[in-house]
């Protein structure tokens, strides 16, 4: 998969999906559930079958996986979310 994330900055990067596992590892999930939900998270991109995505997009996926995993992980994600964004 050779999709690029665009930062709100307007950069790219390429999809790293152990980017995604370390986040939500780092909210609360198990390193297996965030095995599983990496993996839905790559098959969704795939399904998706573009060559961009905004990391804004990236990120409401990751909650929305999130919720349906583990809710008090993904109001852990979304706090961190928001406190970056005050920062930035």
């Amino acid at each position: 998969m050779n999709t690029l994330v665009v930062k709100r900055d307007g950069s790219r990067e390429p999809y790293d999906p152990e980017k995604i596992d370390r986040v939500v590892v780092a909210a609360g999930v198990t390193p297996d559930q965030a095995t599983e939900l990496v993996a839905r998270m790559s098959a969704w991109l795939k399904n998706k079958n573009v060559n961009e995505i905004s990391s804004l997009e990236l990120r409401d996926k990751v909650i929305e996986e999130l919720r349906n995993t583990d809710s008090y992980a993904a109001n852990m994600f979304e706090w961190y979310q928001k406190t970056k964004e005050k920062t930035s």
